[in-house]
């Protein structure tokens, strides 16, 4: 798991900010969340990673205004912009000379769709954002990543943003998909995907679907539902989407191929890649790196 760091708190500000306006055009009501924000970001315990804190900003920002999904809007926009654009990336990826890593590349680039790194997004940007987006450089090793997908019995795929998931789709229709369980948040965390977005992304009833029982950004194990905990902790294989799953993930137990957009410097120096940069990367913890090495020794 990362910590947040001092660098993290205009992000939280920047956040709360983003979400006020979001919320509500009343400038006295923008002010409280903003000033409660503040007054947050000053006492934020930095040894938690910044998804722990977002989650109880977000919450408390529903109960202020009584909205229980402020970025319903931006979702549905996001998942019919995304379902417009889908034929024209499908028709890409099937003349790629390289299938599997376009449609990785592709299922990074999806990770723009962000309004917590990007609030002001507007749903006229994305379209442009998603080109440049998969345009920018690219680091991972493909080949490694899909042996494992055949190699594991059992697959989480922990989704992320709502219209992102539309162009994760062009790549489970690359992987073994009666392995895989796609997880949705279990309640509203930013712009995250619910069930609602998976079912609109064609997902429900293609392939397994689940969520983690909890409404934040992120996987905290300790906040999700005891049947999602399970689940995670069988799971041979985990695929972990978006930058907030590497936050709160990253170093821990499992064996989890991370993709995600470096959308920060405070991620970028913690694994190595400048800002921009679509990552596939690889956490195996040293227990798995051991089994996995006595495997046909005598």
């Amino acid at each position: 798991m990362m910590k947040s760091t001092l660098a993290c708190l205009p992000c939280f500000v920047s956040q709360g900010l983003n979400v006020a306006r979001m919320v509500t055009s009343d400038g006295r009501v923008q002010e409280q969340i903003l000033r409660e924000v503040l007054r947050r970001a000053s006492q934020a315990d930095l040894t938690q990673s910044p998804p722990q804190f977002g989650r109880s900003l977000h919450q408390w920002v529903r109960e202020l205004t009584g909205q229980v999904d402020p970025y319903l809007a931006v979702k549905q926009e996001s998942n019919r912009l995304a379902l417009a654009l889908l034929p024209v990336w499908r028709e890409r990826l099937r003349t790629a000379a390289n299938p599997r890593q376009t449609a990785v590349k592709m299922a990074i680039a999806g990770n723009v769709i962000d309004y917590g790194i990007k609030g002001d997004l507007t749903a006229a940007q994305i379209p442009a954002a998603l080109e440049n987006s998969f345009a920018g450089p690219f680091t991972g090793d493909v080949e490694e990543f899909f042996a494992a997908a055949e190699r594991a019995t059992e697959i989480l795929f922990l989704a992320d943003n709502a219209g992102e998931l539309v162009f994760d789709r062009l790549l489970l229709e690359l992987l073994p998909r009666e392995k895989i369980t796609v997880v949705v948040k279990g309640g509203p965390a930013i712009n995250d995907a619910l069930r609602a977005d998976a079912t609109v992304a064609g997902l429900d009833g293609w392939v397994a679907v689940t969520d983690t029982g909890c409404d934040g950004a992120g996987i905290v194990l300790e906040t999700c539902s005891p049947e999602f905990q399970r689940r995670f902790a069988r799971a041979d294989l985990i695929i972990a989407k978006g930058q907030a799953n590497f936050e709160s993930l990253d170093g821990g137990g499992q064996n989890i191929f991370f993709l995600f957009k470096v959308k920060c410097a405070v991620v970028g120096r913690h694994i190595g890649q400048p800002v921009g940069t679509l990552v596939l990367h690889r956490n195996v913890p040293e227990a798995a790196e051991l089994a996995s090495a006595k495997i046909g020794k005598p």
